[in-house]
């Protein structure tokens, strides 16, 4: 009989990487929440008094974080994102003080726990990708920068026509008010709500969800990250281009949306108490039957 080869799957960078002790943190604070400012004052003396430099917020914008080996938000997942962007590929450890916490996964109450894990090494960093988008305009390439969560195409009043490419492929075309690109970071955001999958960690894919689409074709994709996601605009209706939530450019007729794997690293860190499908039942409600007991107990995150 003869030998078979071994299919030898392909190396993927791992969804997770273990961390390090923590000797220098950066602290940033929600200005519109006195609160949390109150909360990084507890934060700072709380890690002097366990030897760890704190970094202020001035200094971590000077070099864009790059003297901390670590960065505390105090604050909701809108304020994760946006340290992300200004502080990218430094781990990011969120104290909620939203209202949903999906990314700031420690409520303020278990503060002092999770900065002893933090300073101990006792956590994990979850990598996550993020997204490129740049527009070709004629014989013009317009770089838009780079997002944690999702690139959206956003009609206004009227209904735009997108076409979507994956790899140089027609896919179809989208009537309806737009088109998202989420990370799985994002997934339970905008995509989430127009319909599309949620992709939890460890999932190296990208979703592509039409919204509101005018079909009943409109079936979202997830995709690999390797892949280059393509929106045509078919028609002159001019939506707009929104990274992150944040507008960023009119669009124009012909405009090409060039999506792809960004060049940065969202770095998340998760502690052992972090429990991803938990949330996802609590935060959103999301219970079909409220009273229903499992049968297997619960086990922590390792």
């Amino acid at each position: 009989m003869g030998t078979t080869d071994r299919f030898t799957p392909p190396r993927q960078t791992p969804a997770f990487s273990v961390g390090a002790p923590v000797r220098r943190v950066g602290i940033v604070a929600a200005r519109s929440k006195p609160e949390a400012g109150d909360l990084a004052a507890d934060l700072s003396g709380w890690l002097e008094e366990h030897g760890c430099e704190v970094v202020s917020e001035s200094h971590l914008a000077e070099d864009g974080g790059r003297s901390a080996d670590a960065i505390v938000v105090l604050g909701g997942d809108g304020l994760m994102m946006r340290a992300a962007n200004a502080f990218p590929d430094v781990p990011l450890l969120g104290i909620n003080f939203g209202k949903v916490g999906f990314l700031a996964l420690v409520e303020r109450k278990e503060w002092r726990p999770a900065l002893a894990a933090l300073v101990a090494g006792k956590y994990r960093v979850e990598e996550g990708s993020t997204l490129s988008a740049t527009i070709l305009r004629g014989d013009r390439e317009l770089d838009q920068g780079w997002s944690i969560n999702d690139v959206v195409v956003r009609g206004g009043l009227r209904m735009v026509d997108v076409e979507v490419y994956i790899d140089n492929r027609y896919v179809n075309t989208y009537p309806g008010d737009g088109m998202i690109v989420s990370t799985a970071h994002g997934s339970t955001a905008y995509c989430m709500a127009a319909g599309g999958p949620i992709l939890t960690a460890g999932v190296r894919g990208f979703a592509i969800v039409p919204i509101s689409c005018h079909s009943p074709i409109r079936t979202p994709f997830v995709v690999s990250e390797d892949a280059l996601v393509e929106l045509v605009l078919a028609n002159d209706r001019e939506p707009t281009l929104v990274l992150d939530g944040r507008p960023v450019i009119d669009l124009r007729q012909r405009d090409t949306i060039r999506v792809s794997r960004g060049p940065r690293t969202f770095r998340l860190v998760t502690l052992g108490t972090t429990d991803f499908y938990e949330a996802f039942r609590t935060k959103f409600n999301f219970q079909i039957r409220p009273d229903a007991v499992p049968t297997r107990r619960p086990t922590s995150a390792s």
